[in-house]
């Protein structure tokens, strides 16, 4: 049952949902400088009862806790940019270009006002320099949801999954791509290849049949307070009734 609120908690919740959307479009500008350190630092949580069931999470798993997301996100990736460098003999980070926007956001405050739920789709590409003058290119596409918490200095970031429906080089015919793509951690798929090794490896979110699995779910509902079979981390991770992950099909269903 919805709550009644008067009219200063209402003008407060407004409130409280466009700092979260404000938080989310903070953190796209972030991602097109590459500024992951200061992501992590300014836009997640910082609370030690929350740095510990923190999540970053993609089709093939989570990294949990926050020490594991940097050790991803921020360590690992500077290290590939700093044997980029090397290679191409060039500044770390020359000719490459990053986007990820956030668009049609859908933000759900939860009654008692201490959490959020979000979610957005990504219509972005990531270009990496190539030491003879090229460059590759992608699109990737997909669904970004987000659990967020109050903290003492503000909304903060808990929770994120990113799920790839999309990724592919532009100017390549897609009807040349396999039908079932290899998502293992042997996969050479580069997107598949830069998620690493996460802390909790499963398959989350397959668009083999696009979209039967519908994860992250859409859109949030309304919620009373947060409870673990809601979150956006992998403890709120189930598997949809009689359709994809459920319906056995196709080579990754097994």
């Amino acid at each position: 049952m919805s709550r009644t609120f008067t009219e200063d908690e209402q003008i407060r919740r407004i409130w409280d949902i466009e700092d979260v959307k404000t938080l989310m479009y903070t953190r796209v500008f972030y991602v097109a400088s590459d500024w992951r350190d200061k992501e992590l630092k300014e836009l997640w949580v910082s609370q030690p009862e929350n740095t510990k069931t923190a999540s970053y999470g993609s089709n093939w798993g989570y990294y949990v806790g926050m020490d594991a997301i940097r050790a991803w996100y921020v360590d690992a990736h500077n290290a590939e940019l700093e044997a980029q460098s090397k290679a191409n003999n060039a500044p770390i980070n020359q000719g490459n270009l990053y986007a990820h926007p956030a668009t049609t956001g859908v933000v759900e405050l939860a009654q008692d006002g201490k959490t959020a739920k979000g979610l957005w789709y990504s219509i972005g590409q990531e270009t990496k320099a190539n030491a003879e003058g090229t460059a590759d290119a992608r699109w990737i596409l997909g669904k970004i949801a987000a659990d967020f918490i109050r903290e003492p200095d503000g909304w903060k970031i808990w929770h994120m999954v990113f799920s790839v429906d999309v990724d592919c080089q532009p100017g390549v015919d897609y009807g040349t791509y396999p039908v079932f793509e290899d998502w293992s951690a042997n996969s050479t798929n580069p997107v598949r290849k830069e998620f690493g090794v996460p802390t909790i490896e499963m398959l989350t979110h397959d668009v083999t049949f696009n979209w039967w699995d519908d994860y992250p779910p859409m859109p949030p509902k309304n919620y009373e307070t947060f409870t673990d079979d809601i979150s956006y981390g992998p403890e709120g991770h189930h598997y949809p009734a009689n359709r994809g992950f459920g319906a056995q099909e196709g080579r990754n269903y097994k």
